[in-house]
């Protein structure tokens, strides 16, 4: 398959399948696929701040 092909599957699948796939295919390529300085500033921008503060007050009660 191409980038693009696996892109629009990944994209299609359902927000459940998509969970799936950030927290079982992710962490299996990750160690290879992202070792330089942009792809690590890039995924930590995902998981700014603002989301950890989100997730917690949602499932923690702003403990």
């Amino acid at each position: 398959m191409t980038f693009d092909e696996v892109k629009s599957a990944v994209m299609n699948l359902s927000l459940e399948d998509q969970k799936r796939f950030i927290m079982e295919v992710i962490p299996s390529i990750w160690p290879k696929a992202c070792a330089d300085d942009s792809c690590v500033a890039k995924v930590r921008g995902l998981v700014d701040e603002t989301v950890v503060k989100r997730y917690r007050e949602e499932h923690m009660g702003n403990i």
